[in-house]
């Protein structure tokens, strides 16, 4: 149980800096950061939700099954991610212990943790402001399974015929094969090594990079076609508009209106041919699919 006093000391002006630089914040969001911290440890009632949010992250450290873990956010005000956000930085000793006891090293402990840093990022470029808005994501790098090696994020994510390496590809960058193909090889090992209670047989994705209409219009030669067709699909996609809008563009939709596809200025290819796809009438489609893991020695 983390109470306010312990949440109080793990968010002190002396201890936050340091945390926010491993955690991968920008010197603007960790400002910020500490200034929140600030506002809620002088008011009792808020920092009392944050040890409260803390303690139920802190009990799904280690539970990588969705039914096993408690949802720290239930209570959460729809307008008030700064606690949630202040909960995932007063629970992170808990996730530091669990990396702790599977002898993960610390190189891969704060690479993987700083995923909150890489979200706080993304929100500010999305809504040119402070704040985390997939705070429901973080749930999964808390559970201290997701593990950020070279490219590619991985979990331990079980299924009906056994656990799988769940896939994410965070926006850091190309996805060229040869980073794609470290990544790769680097996860059997890892896991192995470090989760042998989770004895991966494959990979796993879904992911609206999936979507073999993607495929279609970009060449064969182009990183995202070549990351595609790794991919064995299952089953049927389901249109995700929205999430290309955020992935792609930054942006949020907004659930009362269709998306203006008129307000993208596209930058990029990828973002024209999201854009060419909108403007004919058609959509964008998340799915999921399947890789073999490699052999390696």
């Amino acid at each position: 149980m983390i109470d306010s006093t312990e949440v109080r000391r793990r968010l002190a002006d002396d201890a936050l800096p340091e945390l926010l630089v491993h955690l991968g914040f920008r010197d603007d969001d960790a400002v910020d950061a500490v200034a929140a911290a600030t506002t809620v440890r002088r008011r009792p009632s808020e920092l009392a939700q944050v040890a409260r949010f803390a303690s139920l992250l802190a009990a799904g450290v280690g539970r990588f099954r969705p039914d096993e873990a408690p949802d720290p956010w239930e209570q959460l005000p729809s307008d008030r991610e700064d606690l949630a956000l202040l909960a995932l930085l007063a629970s992170v000793p808990e996730v530091r212990a669990e990396h702790a006891r599977r002898r993960i090293p610390d190189e891969v402990s704060w690479r993987s943790l700083s995923d909150l840093g890489q979200q706080v990022s993304v929100n500010r470029r999305t809504h040119g402001r402070f704040g985390l808005d997939t705070y429901g994501w973080m749930r999964t790098a808390w559970s201290g399974g997701l593990m950020w090696l070279g490219r590619l994020q991985m979990v331990p994510k079980p299924t009906t015929t056994g656990w799988v390496l769940d896939t994410h590809i965070p926006a850091t960058g190309p996805l060229t094969p040869e980073s794609v193909d470290d990544s790769f090889a680097r996860a059997v090992t890892f896991f192995r090594r470090h989760f042998p209670d989770c004895p991966a047989t494959a990979f796993a994705c879904t992911s609206w990079l999936l979507d073999p209409t993607l495929a279609e219009v970009l060449p064969e030669s182009s990183n995202l076609a070549r990351f595609q067709r790794r991919w064995t699909l299952v089953g049927q996609g389901y249109q995700a508009d929205e999430s290309v809008l955020y992935f792609v563009f930054n942006r949020r939709a907004d659930p009362e209106r269709e998306i203006d596809h008129e307000a993208l200025t596209p930058t990029s290819r990828l973002q024209e041919v999201v854009l060419e796809r909108w403007r004919s009438g058609q959509h964008w489609s998340v799915w999921s699919g399947t890789a073999p893991l490699p052999q390696v020695d």
